[in-house]
């Protein structure tokens, strides 16, 4: 059994945010903290859901995979966030696997006893629909990309999307995502990606790092992606 202490931590999930000691340890005692000092999968498409996790350290990946053997990082999890919710409830398999980087250690929660819980605490639900009907709301986003000609106009709604999927609710959420990850998602060449991050920055949207990209307004960074233009880089 996990230390009672854990319940501090499930606290920071929203979900859980309202839930007393002896509710959390209640769900604790079904879960396990699982760490892993280099790429592993933890999930395979195919396979039937069977944990939430909840990352404690480090990174989860969500990867998805073409018929021809390719393979994409489509939205990354950082401290704090969820895998998805909706997934524990459908009867069919795993549509895309989820990968922990080293050193992440996470709080693997069991689908049944999850599901079990949920049915006694039936006040939950609304907030978890809330969750994962943003990441909803963000892939749908996603199909809208392509009616923007203006290129950094579309990387501004991929960071938006890409980080409300991830659950980053700070101020200044942070997209955990490499360089060649995010070239992949833009679906664009390394030099217009770099001139696009470019541009954001000098407009003092963004912050790039190593390995990932901060949003330092939301609000504003919103608002130049929706911005009509004339003009197309495209």
């Amino acid at each position: 059994m996990l230390n009672p202490g854990f319940a501090k931590f499930l606290r920071s999930v929203s979900v859980f945010s309202e839930l007393s000691d002896g509710r959390c340890d209640e769900l604790i005692a079904h879960s396990s903290v699982e760490r892993f000092d280099r790429r592993t999968v933890i999930q395979r498409s195919g396979d039937p859901h069977h944990h939430l996790y909840i990352v404690m350290t480090g990174r989860l990946e969500m990867v998805a995979h073409s018929p021809w053997g390719a393979e994409m990082t489509i939205a990354v999890f950082g401290p704090g966030s969820t895998s998805s919710w909706v997934a524990l409830f459908l009867d069919s398999p795993a549509e895309r696997t989820l990968v922990a980087n080293p050193d992440t250690r996470l709080l693997a929660i069991p689908a049944m006893q999850l599901r079990t819980f949920l049915e006694h605490q039936p006040q939950l639900y609304p907030k978890v629909l809330a969750l994962d009907g943003k990441r909803f709301r963000a892939l749908l986003d996603l199909t809208q990309l392509v009616l923007n000609p203006v290129r950094t106009q579309r990387l501004a709604t991929l960071l938006l999307m890409i980080a409300e999927v991830s659950g980053d609710i700070s101020d200044q959420p942070r997209v955990l995502l490499t360089h060649h990850q995010l070239q992949q998602l833009a679906n664009c060449s390394r030099q217009v990606l770099h001139r696009c991050v470019r541009e954001l920055q000098q407009e003092g949207l963004i912050k790039q790092g190593y390995g990932s990209i901060q949003l330092l307004d939301v609000e504003a960074l919103d608002a130049y992606a929706k911005q009509s233009s004339a003009v197309s880089n495209a």
